[in-house]
């Protein structure tokens, strides 16, 4: 399905700008790094976790599995403005498999991610650390309704996959680190393909890593670059981000129809920290699939505005530099078929220019996916002002 494909390309291209997107540096700015080298770090881990079994259907997969990752990390020292505003993170790329308990039903996931590993606490020998990483996972085995009915779990075999992680690590000099920390792995196809209760696998840890390279000296002298037009310049400002996105469900194992999701939405932020936005948002749905539930149900529209879901939200945006993080939790006023009286939204927005970005958004209903929508959208300036002295 074309939509599909649109949907799929756009999402790969989001993923990677998760890691690596960030100011294109002029090149005065460059000529700074006249000592950059690699900061190449190679590192091999092993994970041993369980299936959490989060819906009652999914109680027959009980079992404990090992998952091994590669991964491929640089160190950052300052090259971008944002790295140092968040301490300096690792940004590297990230191999996983995991055989999900030898399961007959579960097969085996593969899932390849870019990440970043914040530091919460550093010093010349030992870190805290968060790590985010978002990309893409091939399940082997998913739902099909003659041949593997009693996997409710998952209905494709293409899935995102997202990864969270604190970790520990300890530098043993200057080639070798090693590493252990708790981490949560989620494969779900955002309700793109149904059923989609999605796949959670916490698990404990244990890495080595190795400094392909002799260690850069300029790591140790940490650098903060020019601002860029796409930062927070410490000036007061009030900014609607007004937008639209595009969804799809295939609910063929339902209904045997698939039904497109239309969104318009609009947050308006106010910038506190180079970091952090707060703000207030609202949300305009039309899901088709609302529609047709309600003739199933012999629900009548009195007003064609009932089709829609209309929901009020409060909105945080943490920024880093053209790639920002949304989150928006909020309820539903309106519309005649809710799945829930709340829902979750995150979203991963990409600045093209100062006024124009791309999104990514998934929204959900507690546990339970919703749609996953691409789009476009348009910042509008409300209030730019000096702070009087």
């Amino acid at each position: 399905m074309p939509y599909y494909k649109t949907r799929l390309s756009c999402f790969k291209l989001l993923i990677v700008l998760l890691a690596f997107g960030s100011p294109v540096c002029n090149l005065q700015a460059q000529s700074q790094h006249k000592f950059r080298g690699s900061n190449l770090l190679l590192e091999g881990r092993v994970n041993y976790g369980f299936l959490i079994n989060h819906h009652l259907e999914m109680q027959i997969f009980n079992s404990h599995f090992p998952a091994f990752e590669i991964n491929l990390g640089k160190e950052t020292f300052g090259e971008y403005r944002w790295q140092r505003m968040y301490s300096y993170p690792f940004i590297g790329i990230s191999y996983w498999y995991s055989h999900l308990g030898n399961s007959p039903l579960l097969g085996s996931a593969h899932a390849v991610f870019p990440y970043v590993n914040y530091p919460l606490f550093r010093n010349q020998k030992h870190e805290f650390n968060f790590r985010l990483g978002l990309g893409l996972a091939y399940l082997t085995k998913c739902f099909d309704r003659v041949n593997n009915y009693k996997y409710l779990a998952i209905g494709s075999h293409v899935n995102a996959a997202a990864n969270l992680m604190f970790e520990y690590r300890w530098r043993l000099n200057s080639r070798f680190n090693i590493a252990t920390g708790l981490s949560l792995m989620h494969f779900s196809n955002g309700s793109t393909k149904t059923p989609n209760y999605g796949i959670n696998t916490p698990s404990v840890n244990l890495a080595f890593s190795y400094r392909l390279s002799k260690e850069n000296p300029y790591l140790t002298r940490k650098m903060l670059p020019e601002l860029y037009e796409f930062e927070f310049d410490g000036k007061r400002s009030i900014t609607l981000d007004l937008g639209t996105t595009i969804a799809y469900k295939d609910m063929g194992s339902e209904f045997g129809k698939t039904f497109m999701i239309y969104n318009l939405f609009g947050n308006v932020m106010k910038p506190v920290t180079f970091k952090s936005s707060f703000g207030l948002g609202m949300d305009f749905t039309l899901d088709k699939s609302d529609i047709f539930i309600a003739s199933e149900k012999s629900i009548l529209f009195e007003h064609e505005i009932q089709k829609m879901r209309i929901g009020v939200s409060g909105a945080y945006k943490l920024s880093m530099a053209k790639l920002s993080y949304m989150f928006n939790l909020g309820f539903y006023v309106s519309g005649k078929v809710r799945p829930s009286k709340s829902y979750f939204k995150l979203g991963i927005q990409y600045d093209i220019t100062p006024r124009i970005f791309t999104t990514l958004c998934l929204r959900t209903h507690f546990a339970q996916a919703d749609f996953v929508g691409i789009g476009i959208g348009y910042k509008i300036p409300l209030i730019y002002y000096t702070q009087k002295k």
